[in-house]
């Protein structure tokens, strides 16, 4: 029997909020006890059920509760070995992790804590948040360290502290950064983030944007219902991280620094195809004035082909027979678990069969887009994840197989592509 070896390039962890305490940095520990106070009222993570209520339908939440909540699984957020548990039942031998909405002084996600009136942290309560849940998932990883590659949470109001913090968390073993969202109307290829981008590119960390998390949230005040609310928010947290590609290659980010490996992580993989042909277009048959060489010597697809990738979570079945015009070696499998929308949902065995197993794809593309190229893109140990794999691993010869019945779940399984 023939094992895969998948790595997740998408998974969440956080830890229960009181569990902060001895991660803070004493200065910040009155705030953060009176904080508690109204994180015990009002405090709402992803995953819990109250979130589940409003995101899903009635029957989905009644589902979610019984078979998730109930069971226990979501005790995997917070506990190492609850989460290797997990995985070993999931037959994923290693995942890339990811912060919650749900670090120090974070009441929820910015939309929910919008709807409670409740102000937002000061730059520093967050910057602190931050660097606790680093050094939380320090601890965390230590449980299985060859299994768990740490994205550290870091804020960019201060350049000089998040440089110095990037130095700490190579030293704890991280091997990236999500990107957060910048103050006010910065812009990523402006010069004062520049020691930023240099020291990733020294460290060889990569730099992550993820969506939801590399960018402010928008507010649909006023909308007819939650769901229209939500409805307009997906729209656009999808369309603002897109569109962090032509800021990172038209602004000269990625020419200046040519070492700088940046993930596009949960932001679906089909977009990409048209977004490189259009900005090819302008760079070389548009009115845009040819002094734009100035900046970029090479076509925009070049810079994606050299030093960006996809963390492709979750999948559509379009997308894997798209493979070939996304890149075989550019698609990276994102399980997302522990939220609802991830491929787990349904167990990954059945996601993968549905999308690889439904195209037929080979398996040495399967090899690549299930684990190979994120073991090369984030540094995991693939010997030593193989071994693994051999005992908790897929079949290739089952997963690679169309199922019997081809299911029909609500989700991202049948999502259309964007057209080029």
């Amino acid at each position: 029997m023939s094992r895969i070896t998948l790595i997740s390039s998408d998974g969440h962890v956080a830890a229960r909020m009181e569990d902060y305490r001895p991660y803070l940095e004493s200065q910040y520990l009155d705030d953060f006890e009176a904080f508690l106070v109204d994180y015990a009222k009002h405090g709402v993570v992803t995953t819990d059920d109250t979130n589940i209520m409003n995101r899903l339908d009635p029957e989905a939440a009644a589902e979610w509760k019984e078979k998730v909540t109930n069971r226990g699984r979501l005790d995997a957020s917070w506990s190492p070995q609850r989460r290797a548990a997990e995985l070993d039942s999931e037959g994923i031998a290693a995942e890339v992790l990811f912060q919650e909405f749900a670090t120090p002084f974070l009441m929820s996600s910015p939309t929910h804590a919008a709807t409670l009136n409740i102000a937002a942290p000061t730059d520093d309560q967050l910057s602190a948040g931050y660097r606790a849940y680093n050094r939380w998932l320090a601890d965390f990883r230590s449980f299985a360290p060859e299994r768990w590659a740490g994205m550290a949470a870091i804020s960019l109001h201060d350049i000089d502290a998040a440089v110095r913090e990037l130095k700490a968390v190579k030293d704890m073993g991280f091997v990236g950064m999500a990107l957060p969202g910048l103050p006010g109307s910065d812009r990523l290829y402006q010069e004062r983030y520049d020691p930023v981008w240099a020291a990733l590119e020294q460290l060889d960390l990569v730099v992550n944007i993820h969506v939801a998390i590399a960018g402010a949230l928008p507010a649909y005040s006023g909308a007819r219902t939650l769901t229209s609310a939500r409805a307009m928010v997906g729209a656009d947290i999808f369309t603002s991280v897109h569109n962090l590609l032509p800021t990172l290659i038209f602004g000269g980010v990625l020419e200046r620094f040519p070492n700088l490996k940046v993930g596009f992580t949960e932001t679906h993989s089909d977009w990409v195809v048209g977004v490189l042909q259009r900005m090819d277009h302008a760079y070389e048959r548009s009115d845009l004035r040819r002094d734009i060489r100035d900046i970029i010597p090479m076509r925009p697809s070049e810079y994606w082909r050299r030093q960006c990738y996809l963390g492709s979570s979750i999948y559509s079945r379009a997308e894997v027979a798209a493979r070939h015009r996304i890149g075989v070696d550019k698609m990276m499998i994102g399980i997302d678990f522990p939220h609802s929308e991830g491929a787990w949902r349904y167990g990954t065995r059945n996601y993968v069969k549905a999308t690889f197993g439904a195209e037929r794809v080979p398996a040495d593309e399967a090899r690549r887009m299930l684990g190979q190229t994120a073991a090369g893109v984030f540094g995991f140990d693939l010997a030593a994840l193989d071994k693994l794999a051999a005992k908790i691993g897929m079949d290739a010869g089952d997963v690679l197989t169309p199922p019997d019945v081809q299911p029909a779940w609500r989700g991202d399984l049948d999502r259309p592509l964007i057209p080029a």
